[in-house]
């Protein structure tokens, strides 16, 4: 019975959260993220100068950022490379057919915040698009979830 509860409760917060979202428009894709979030984009399109490949969405609280990297075909995340006051904790590949899947996590040295991302791509189609969350502390990263997983779930990618 609590289980059916515990259903219930993450299905209703998950409209809830869906029908306070906005989209953000990108030079190749369109995403949903929480209403409240600040927007912050960061890379250019080379192919569309006013338009962004990559876009950074913090949330009202500073304790959360979420990340996405979706370019017109392949491309390098270059604003989220590894910095010198950055470890390394982990990484995991996966291939599944023609798409090549990678996780890797990053924190910070002093142990201030820690960075998670997964890059999926497609070698057939020459795509690639990475998506990512940067938290504070566990607790932060509990409160934000849900959000994270509807904003991860909503990207759409544009074809020429």
């Amino acid at each position: 019975m609590k289980n059916i509860y515990t259903l219930i409760i993450s299905v209703c917060l998950a409209l809830l959260s869906s029908s306070q979202a906005k989209t953000y428009k990108g030079a190749w894709f369109e995403i949903k993220y929480p209403a409240g979030f600040f927007v912050k984009p960061s890379q250019k399109s080379p192919s569309d100068a006013n338009r962004y490949e990559s876009v950074f969405f913090r949330s009202p609280d500073g304790i959360v950022e979420f990340y996405i990297f979706s370019p017109q075909w392949n491309g390098e995340a270059n604003d989220i490379a590894l910095q010198k006051s950055e470890k390394l904790v982990n990484t995991k590949k996966q291939t599944e057919g023609d798409k090549q899947i990678k996780w890797w996590t990053i924190a910070s040295k002093n142990g201030s915040y820690t960075r998670m991302y997964q890059e999926t791509w497609n070698e057939t189609s020459n795509t690639k698009w990475v998506v990512g969350i940067k938290y504070k502390n566990p607790a932060a990263y509990n409160k934000y979830k849900n959000q994270y997983l509807m904003f991860k779930a909503s990207l759409v990618q544009y074809a020429d």
